[in-house]
């Protein structure tokens, strides 16, 4: 079945298209192929559960309508497919086919592969692909403003001589910014070696050099004492789990002195830093695993 071109679409049927699109939204998408094209799909819960946020509501468009429930938020859904906002497809993934009685069921092709549905109509546990890609003016500006800055490069000789002056002056400006910095971090990292040989642990001129600072606030303060990578969380740990073992050995120990007289001793593990390293990571929790609505 193939897609027809598209019937003039609704002005509020954009608007909410367009808000679906939108961060705003929430609404997860996947990257799947349909018609050999790449294409981006969502599920009907996911937009319902988009139309029924208070930043929805709260929009021009979602004043317009009214307070939405789940029923009428898929009625107005479906009404979009009509005008080819979105077409209800399948996913290859989603129907496991049998060879048999006794056989396992196995998919046919990867679960982005997405197919056409012939009978098209909303639900919540379908799965949509978008054919509306919203307002392109943004896109056609950069594209129109990419090729005047190509044009222009290309004209540079029929310039005037007071811009092509101007753009050697800047051009030279900015390549001994460039080479002052890096000069700087030579000299810096030679103060340092030289500092850390006679007096450790060293000292950085402009230490925030290369931090995640602002531009001035990387030349604050002039110098400072090198800091060592070892993080503090790392001694905490040790301290506490050392701490731990202690206890635990002075439980055991007066256990053992109770069973078997005077004779316990107390037994401490000292944890390395690689082991208290490991206990600082993060466990996988449950909501870094893969999203499995779509």
């Amino acid at each position: 079945m193939e897609a027809t071109a598209p019937p003039e679409r609704p002005k509020n049927l954009c608007q909410v298209a367009d808000y679906l699109l939108s961060p705003q939204s929430g609404l997860k998408k996947r990257d799947g192929v349909f018609n050999e094209s790449r294409v981006t799909y969502f599920r009907g819960k996911g937009a319902v559960n988009a139309l029924l946020k208070p930043v929805f509501r709260q929009s021009a468009i979602g004043k317009e309508l009214g307070d939405l429930t789940r029923e009428s938020a898929a009625e107005l859904l479906g009404s979009m497919i009509p005008h080819q906002f979105f077409l209800k497809v399948e996913r290859s993934g989603d129907h496991p086919h049998t060879h048999g009685p006794g056989t396992e069921p196995h998919t046919h092709g990867p679960k982005n592969q997405l197919s056409l549905v012939q009978y098209q109509s909303f639900g919540e546990d379908g799965v949509f692909v978008w054919r509306y890609e919203g307002s392109q003016l943004r896109s056609h500006l950069m594209a129109g403003g990419m090729l005047l800055l190509v044009l222009a490069g290309v004209m540079f000789p029929l310039w005037p001589m007071p811009l092509r002056l101007g753009v050697w002056y800047l051009s030279v400006g900015v390549l001994i910014l460039i080479g002052l910095f890096f000069g700087l971090a030579i000299v810096r990292l030679i103060l340092f070696g030289l500092t850390w040989a006679v007096l450790k642990p060293g000292i950085w001129i402009f230490p925030n050099l290369f931090e995640d600072v602002g531009v001035v606030d990387s030349f604050i303060p002039l110098w400072g004492w090198h800091v060592p990578e070892e993080p503090e969380k790392v001694e905490k740990v040790q301290k506490v789990v050392t701490r731990k073992a202690h206890d635990h050995g002075a439980h055991d120990h007066a256990h053992d002195h109770h069973d078997h007289g005077a004779h316990g001793h107390v037994h401490t593990e000292v944890v390395s830093e690689e082991v208290a390293q490991k206990i600082t990571k993060r466990r996988p929790m449950v909501e870094d695993a893969a999203d499995e609505d779509l």
